[in-house]
């Protein structure tokens, strides 16, 4: 009887701090009233909004709706890809749109955990034992945020799924990819993604491969990231992030 009489004054000044100054749902703005414990500051409106890329027959490569094509989109028919597949969750825009850019932009490292929680079903759907590898983050916006989004990304899914995580990749400096077409984009990052020397030795790597990014823009960057994989002796690489640009 004694202790609850101790913590009421704690609860009774938590709860005064919490309607005075709430917390607030990253996309919308709205109070998250009494909802301290969320591991994301997401309300619950907002990520009823999230819907995902259910048409029944997807380009393989960028994920939009095909009409009448056949596996691939009339844009990423005209180029040849290292990876064998690539599935987008959403479309980047609304919900997953304001969410990524606070985790990227605004420095939401927490929202690392939603983001698993998202991609999670997906992997163990589609790629089930698979190991992932994040695709690294260019070193000025890396050294600037001072973490790396998808490795953060890789590190829940590692803790909360269990899911197999390779560190393999490293990038190095290049040019601004914003603004380019897929040609320039690949010839911007030829020769800037590496394998970490650790998986170097023969036998390092798996047979296949998950790489996890978030925006799927031209395709570029994860090319360049499985043409590395390839050279390195993985066999299959597949793709997964959780928006498309459209």
């Amino acid at each position: 009887m004694i202790a609850p009489r101790i913590r009421m004054p704690e609860r009774l000044a938590r709860t005064v701090a919490e309607i005075i100054y709430p917390r607030r749902c990253l996309c919308c703005g709205d109070p998250l009233l009494f909802r301290a414990n969320l591991r994301f500051p997401i309300c619950e409106s907002c990520r009823n909004t999230l819907s995902t890329t259910r048409a029944e027959r997807l380009c393989a490569v960028c994920s939009i709706p095909l009409i009448s094509e056949i596996r691939l989109c009339t844009r990423c028919s005209r180029h040849i890809f290292s990876f064998a597949s690539n599935y987008s969750l959403y479309e980047y825009r609304g919900t997953i749109r304001r969410i990524i850019s606070q985790f990227k932009f605004s420095n939401r490292r927490s929202l690392a955990y939603l983001i698993a929680r998202l991609l999670l079903p997906e992997l163990e759907k589609r790629y089930p034992g698979v190991p992932v590898i994040p695709v690294p983050g260019t070193p000025g916006s890396v050294r600037r945020r001072g973490w790396d989004p998808m490795l953060e990304v890789a590190r829940q899914l590692h803790r909360i799924g269990g899911l197999m995580m390779l560190t393999a990749l490293t990038r190095g400096r290049s040019g601004p990819q914003k603004g380019l077409g897929y040609e320039e984009r690949l010839k911007n990052i030829r020769g800037t993604i590496c394998l970490r020397k650790a998986y170097r030795k023969e036998g390092g790597l798996p047979d296949r491969i998950v790489l996890l990014d978030d925006i799927f823009t031209s395709g570029a960057t994860v090319d360049e990231c499985a043409r590395v994989l390839q050279l390195a002796g993985v066999r299959e690489v597949r793709v997964l992030t959780l928006a498309m640009e459209v």
